[in-house]
């Protein structure tokens, strides 16, 4: 059994704000209470549609995304987020195939994780994202 996630110690009074973009609402919960407990502010979105609205209002150390949400793929959000020059990183996570998966913009994923997901993976990932964020 993993531990609980340590919170990532933010430097100058930085604070981290994730954006959550999934469906499924049992991974939704399991993710907000992993960065809930990092220590990171949470907004969510459970489709495409209201990921772009979120990410046009405001700025966020990462996201956390599923390529599979309706209304506006993950792909289109990720390119929302490249045509708009927006430094929002994104890990994704989710259950699309490796050949899916061949085309994304690696300036802007610095992460992939499939589903189901190894705890460990996802917060080292993150706490990775949100360091190298601050820079």
């Amino acid at each position: 059994m993993a531990g609980l996630p340590q919170k990532i110690a933010p430097k100058s009074g930085h604070h981290y704000r994730a954006l959550v973009v999934e469906d499924d609402a049992s991974i939704r919960r399991l993710v907000q209470k992993l960065l809930q407990r990092m220590g990171l502010e949470i907004d969510v979105a459970t489709d495409g549609r209201q990921a772009l609205e979120k990410l046009a209002e405001g700025h966020y150390s990462v996201m956390v995304l599923d390529l599979m949400v309706p209304e506006v793929s993950g792909f289109e959000v990720i390119n929302f987020v490249k045509e708009q020059g927006l430094k929002t990183p994104v890990a994704v996570v989710s259950a699309v195939s490796q050949q899916a998966l061949t085309n994304l913009d690696l300036d802007i994923v610095k992460v992939v994780i499939s589903k189901p997901f190894d705890v460990d993976e996802f917060t080292k990932a993150i706490r990775m994202i949100c360091n190298d964020s601050e820079e």
